[in-house]
């Protein structure tokens, strides 16, 4: 299940739109999906609440802090940490525990490989994430005919707008929301 970030009937009554469905406006599916990789990507998780199964490498550096991008976590199914070939499967509690930011692993590890499964992602889209969505696809929908245009001339005049990315009130709503490793 892909998560919305903003429904169509807010789009809908936003935009003045009048068909009944998202898909008589394909460019607004695209652009609606495409801000949720960008807000992904701003916020530096994963906001699709799926199960995922990710390996990750721990170098030279001994560490215990355990960076999942699909927070927060709802379950965690296996954690296998692979040193010299030898893999040994962790418990929670035991040998793990679940944070805000992913796992903590109650010893530090050094070169090796943890495989984990977990399932992670927002269920509940805040509502200032909601708003940040509605702003940034119905801004990229009525701009879509000059995409990384900064101004564009009119009968009226020119019409300055901001570069192409994610608008500073959008990224001001966002801020609390991003991943807690994230600076």
């Amino acid at each position: 299940m892909a998560i919305e970030l903003v429904t169509y009937a807010d789009l809908k009554s936003l935009l003045g739109l009048t068909d009944s469905a998202i898909t008589d406006y394909p460019a607004l599916g695209v652009i609606r999906d495409s801000v949720t990789a960008a807000f992904d990507t701003y916020l530096g998780r994963a906001l699709d609440p799926i199960a995922r199964t990710v390996t990750i490498y721990v170098g030279a550096q001994p560490t215990a802090i355990i960076k999942l991008n699909g927070v927060p976590i709802s379950a965690v199914a296996s954690v296998s940490v692979t040193i010299l070939g030898d893999s040994e499967s962790y418990t929670e509690n035991e040998d793990y525990e679940v944070t805000g930011y992913g796992i903590r692993l109650l010893s530090k590890v050094k070169n090796c490989s943890i495989a984990i499964t977990y399932t992670g992602g927002m269920t509940v889209v805040p509502d200032a994430v909601n708003r940040a969505a509605l702003l940034q696809v119905a801004y990229e929908f009525q701009s879509k005919d000059q995409i990384g245009s900064e101004s564009v001339s009119t009968d009226g005049g020119t019409v300055t707008r901001p570069v192409l990315g994610l608008l500073k009130e959008v990224q001001r709503l966002l801020d609390p929301h991003k991943h807690p490793l994230r600076w």
